[in-house]
């Protein structure tokens, strides 16, 4: 039987090497140790990266994938199927959902926009007849719509990277339904990176990043119908955000 190193396997089935550790810290990739103590994996595991690279692609969460590749493991494909049919149609449904939030959102920039061209060149500072402010938009201060501009694809990938670099923290539910975890200092820069990005597809999240000499903490907040994308980042190992 042909064995391959972690490397092997890597270039195999074009995955990093780090990406199937990874997976393997989460439960979906076990390994079997050579006498020398090198990472060992056969066809099967080839065929398992295979089934979760394709199940990402799909926008399905790591935990998720875990619980199918049992079913994929030890059942028949019909079994398989069955699990996939409800998780596909739920992500097509929200896949519809955030269209149409984008669609009205796009909207929304198109009359903005119509409103700014059709503004006259005046050379005088801005004032409360200004049309972009009075053509009947949302008022300046309405909260941005609860929509990610990501695909399902590129939000998975955003997924896997908040959840690596929380990897062996605590997050907690607050009262007020905001998110908080406590970090280490090394983790700082990888967090603010994420934030950053975060905040660019999703402005309806709030981040707040506090760094002392003993530690950070993160906290996260979204509107009430925005709370479950906060449990995708925060998922913790049992999935369940513990208040």
């Amino acid at each position: 039987m042909v064995r391959y190193r972690i490397s092997q396997l890597a270039e195999r089935v074009g995955v990093p090497s780090t990406t199937l550790r990874y997976y393997e810290s989460r439960g979906l990739l076990p390994a079997r140790r050579t006498p020398g103590g090198y990472r060992s994996y056969d066809e099967r595991d080839v065929e398992r990266v295979r089934f979760i690279v394709t199940a990402k692609d799909l926008g399905l969460p790591l935990d998720r994938i875990r619980d199918l590749l049992g079913v994929w493991r030890d059942g028949m494909c019909r079994d398989v199927r069955s699990r996939l049919l409800p998780l596909v149609t739920g992500q097509i449904d929200a896949a519809d959902d955030r269209v149409r939030d984008l669609r009205a959102f796009r909207g929304r920039l198109v009359a903005a926009r119509d409103r700014l061209r059709a503004l006259p060149d005046r050379d005088a500072p801005c004032d409360p007849d200004c049309a972009f402010l009075t053509g009947g938009g949302p008022a300046a201060d309405a909260p941005p719509p609860v929509a990610c501009a990501l695909d399902p694809a590129d939000h998975a990938a955003r997924l896997d990277r908040w959840r690596t670099v929380l990897t062996g923290t605590a997050p907690r539910r607050l009262g007020d339904g905001s998110v908080r975890t406590e970090i280490d200092h090394d983790r700082t820069a990888g967090i603010a990176a994420l934030i950053a990005d975060e905040v660019r597809c999703c402005p309806f999240l709030t981040f707040t990043l506090t760094v002392t000499h003993d530690g950070a903490r993160l906290d996260a907040s979204a509107p009430p119908d925005a709370r479950h994308l906060l449990d995708d980042l925060f998922t913790a190992p049992t999935g369940v955000l513990p208040c």
